[in-house]
């Protein structure tokens, strides 16, 4: 009579899953396309990447240590692009785990052909790397899907704004002409000042939400930093002039950044103009030092401060603090995506009656200068 347990080397299992992968794909596609039903799925929608996962499964098998990492990390290589296959064919959540209970079947009814089951430690291991797929596999579902969504949703908000952007441009020009004929006319400089607005709020919002889907193109080149921040201050010096604050510059460097002119400086400029808006009387800062990271420019104000509540959501879109100034709370939002696309980062501290204290960390030129 034959044992009841024999015990098996995890090299047989991982051996056993790499001699039997072709079977294990063909079983497991033709499984799947049956749960699919009537859905139209074409194969190849289907297979995309599990070759590639059995291969590193039985890598994760064959080393038998920190299964639940290993088996995440066989899977996140490829849980991306399988997610997003899985969200445009229509899959749902419990099709996708579905998907990877009828390849638990079949892996283990493959390594029993070869009289590897009577370990339960080893069938135990497959079990629990499959599991850890499964929690991989969902948490890339999710946030492929998400992202679908909130990619429709800026190609729709696209479309809004193209469509406002040609009555305004017409608006704008037949206002500019009035002008010219009108002369001093407050009225007309009335209608031209309320369509730069909207002309502005339409331009944020449009790079609030291509920035939401990754669909900024950064084109960097090295530039010095003080070219920046002539430009990025510019209007924010004739504002803070009609206030009767100063701003105050201090950015004595020859620092070159290697960053997009366009991006970096719009970056700074929201946040010089936040500042300058916020603050009604003393003076603003604009301070460049240099550490590890890179080069950062640090922007004071003497505003009235803001809660822990307000810098935990300050760089949300459509968030704004408790001021009554006029806004639409994307500044800052578009700033910290524009620098983040960098790879820096934008940070604030403030305290209710102590001002705030935001800083831009930008990269520095790799080249010599």
């Amino acid at each position: 009579m034959e044992p009841a347990h024999i015990e098996v080397e995890p090299e047989q299992v991982a051996d056993a899953i790499a001699r039997q992968r072709e079977r294990i794909v063909d079983q497991w596609l033709r499984a799947v396309a049956r749960e699919a039903g009537e859905a139209q799925v074409e194969p190849t929608d289907l297979r995309d990447g599990i070759d590639d996962y059995l291969v590193q499964l039985a890598k994760a098998v064959r080393d038998g240590r920190d299964l639940e990492q290993r088996g995440t990390a066989a899977w996140s290589d490829i849980a991306k692009k399988h997610a997003l296959t899985r969200v445009r064919i229509g899959f749902d959540i419990s099709q996708l785990v579905r998907e990877f209970i009828l390849l638990r079947r079949i892996i283990i009814s493959a390594v029993r052909d070869e009289n590897l089951t009577r370990d339960p430690r080893q069938m135990e291991r497959i079990v629990d790397l499959i599991e850890s797929a499964i929690a991989a596999a969902v948490a890339s579902y999710v946030e492929a899907r998400d992202f679908e969504q909130r990619k429709q949703e800026a190609e729709h908000i696209a479309f809004i704004t193209h469509e406002l952007r040609n009555p305004l441009n017409v608006a704008m020009l037949a206002a500019s002409k009035l002008r010219r004929q009108l002369r001093e006319s407050e009225e007309v400089e009335l209608i031209l000042r309320s369509g730069r607005r909207l002309k502005e709020l339409i331009d944020q919002v449009l790079s609030a939400e291509r920035f939401e889907i990754g669909a900024i193109d950064v084109k960097r080149v090295d530039v010095a930093l003080t070219d920046l921040l002539d430009r990025a201050v510019s209007c924010a010096r004739l504002t803070a002039l009609d206030k009767g604050i100063d701003l105050l510059i201090d950015a004595d460097t020859t620092e070159i950044v290697h960053v997009d002119p366009d991006l970096v400086t719009s970056a700074i400029q929201n946040v010089v103009d936040n500042a300058v808006k916020f603050t009604d009387h003393g003076h603003v800062d604009v301070v460049v030092t240099l550490d590890v990271d890179g080069v950062v420019v640090h922007v004071y104000d003497n505003c009235e401060g803001l809660s822990a509540e307000e810098l935990r959501t300050i760089f949300q879109p459509f968030k704004r603090g408790h001021s009554n100034k006029p806004g639409t709370g994307l500044g800052l939002a578009i700033a910290r995506r524009a620098v983040e696309a960098h790879g820096g980062s934008l940070r604030a501290e403030s305290s209710p009656g102590h001002g705030c204290h935001f800083w831009l960390t930008l990269p520095r030129s790799e080249r010599p200068h």
